[in-house]
């Protein structure tokens, strides 16, 4: 589950570039100020095996280091990656930023192949990102509660399996 959209770091790079529209502007720092105070909360769920913030290193990034230490791998539906409005626009604009090339050049042989524009998203450094969730099922349902509770939304974004030979270690389908 992924708490918050990404792209900031392409919004941001649009803002330096001077390209960026005032309401993407507004919507990436809104995006930025929201806290992660939900965190606490999440991990006394029995069920909840892993929470990590999804900054610098890019959701690819930050699921690999829990797919390593945990020794599985990770399948990700593309389609259901919440991904802030207007960000492929940026990146048709060449508003992608530095770190999502170094960050791709530092794990992207643990990822199955992508097209440059969906590399670019999922290797995106964050400011301030959201939270990365693995939970098993049966803690679903609470999790999701308490995420109402809360005022949050969380999208499930893919699943956690078992590491296989000659596979990459995240495919993104």
């Amino acid at each position: 589950f992924l708490t918050k959209p990404i792209g900031i770091g392409i919004l941001t790079t649009a803002q330096k570039q001077n390209k960026i529209m005032d309401k993407d502007r507004v919507r990436a720092v809104n995006t930025m100020c929201q806290l992660n105070s939900v965190g606490p909360k999440v991990a006394r769920i029995d069920g909840v095996n892993a929470i990590t913030d999804v900054t610098g290193f890019g959701l690819a990034g930050h699921l690999l280091e829990v797919c390593v230490g945990s020794n599985v791998a990770a399948t990700v539906d593309y389609d259901s990656i919440p991904i802030l409005p207007n960000t492929v626009k940026y990146l048709n604009q060449g508003c992608s930023p530095g770190g999502a090339r170094r960050n791709f050049e530092s794990y992207g042989s643990n990822i199955n192949k992508l097209s440059p524009h969906r590399r670019s998203i999922v290797c995106d450094p964050q400011t301030s990102g959201g939270l990365l969730i693995c939970i098993s099922k049966r803690a679903e349902r609470e999790f999701m509660e308490l995420m109402l509770d809360s005022g949050l939304s969380s999208t499930p974004i893919g699943e956690i399996i078992e590491r296989r030979k000659n596979i990459p270690t995240i495919e993104i389908l």
